[in-house]
């Protein structure tokens, strides 16, 4: 499959405008947010994100037979890890993260529940691991600070034929007259909240980034057709809030 223009321009472009901060302010804000990074969630989104989080939990767990290996890339905290245990405690679960704090954070939880999840911290450009491993890979809340073409590659290449591929953000909405509230309240929501939990200089430096990082991804109706040049088929989309929350659970083709 190829990649179409519009979607490399568009690549190009959050590249020339994120990429220092993603090298640079993004690796502070995760060192500094583990504790109290899903409670801030919370706050910012009214609660939305749990319940959202709980709902593509469900979704997920709908495809995968028991004793299924799961990785989640950019596991962070391991909220998603830990909701399909719950679920499913048979499951083969690994993680990977760029932030070794997010991590220690996820494993602290995993330990607390007696739960088992392999993690360990690498960059979700270069999965190391081999070709066709995994049943399903999941990743959350985490692709506005990727190389998003690059990431999804690797997801491809690890998945098993017939795997699953299941993607869930908070997305770009496809209409303005929604998209322009919507990047004020949170611009003043990531602000209150990292005022009140006390958040460090470099994460406040990222406050504008989050919405602005949001202004330039993709909508719904566009991570589907981004999906399907990836080489993904079969794809599902729910959508929450006019697309604002969104997720999509692909399939790696047969072989």
């Amino acid at each position: 499959m190829s990649i179409s223009d519009h979607f490399l321009r568009k690549e190009d472009l959050r590249a020339r405008l994120f990429a220092d901060t993603w090298r640079t302010l993004i690796p502070e804000v995760f060192r500094d947010v583990p504790s109290y990074y899903d409670k801030g969630n919370a706050i910012a989104s009214l609660g939305n994100c749990s319940r959202w989080s709980n709902k593509f939990a469900v979704a997920i767990h709908r495809h995968l037979p028991p004793g299924s290996k799961v990785l989640d890339v950019c596991s962070g905290t391991h909220d998603i890890p830990l909701r399909l245990l719950a679920k499913d405690a048979t499951l083969e679960i690994h993680a990977v993260d760029g932030s070794p704090h997010m991590t220690d954070e996820g494993q602290r939880r995993a330990r607390e529940r007696n739960l088992t999840i392999h993690a360990q911290v690498c960059d979700a450009h270069a999965l190391p691991f081999p070709d066709a491993t995994f049943d399903a890979v999941t990743l959350q809340f985490a692709s506005r600070h990727l190389e998003i073409i690059r990431a999804f590659k690797e997801i491809h290449r690890v998945l098993k034929p017939g795997g699953i591929f299941c993607h869930n953000d908070m997305l770009r909405p496809a209409w303005r007259i929604v998209e322009e509230p919507y990047l004020l309240y949170l611009g003043l929501s990531v602000w209150s909240t990292a005022k009140l939990l006390g958040s460090s200089p470099e994460s406040m430096k990222c406050i504008g980034y989050f919405a602005n990082a949001i202004h330039h991804f993709y909508t719904p109706g566009e991570m589907t057709e981004l999906l399907e040049q990836v080489g993904f088929v079969d794809i599902e989309n729910r959508s929450f809030l006019t697309g604002i929350l969104s997720y999509h659970i692909s399939h790696e083709p047969p072989r």
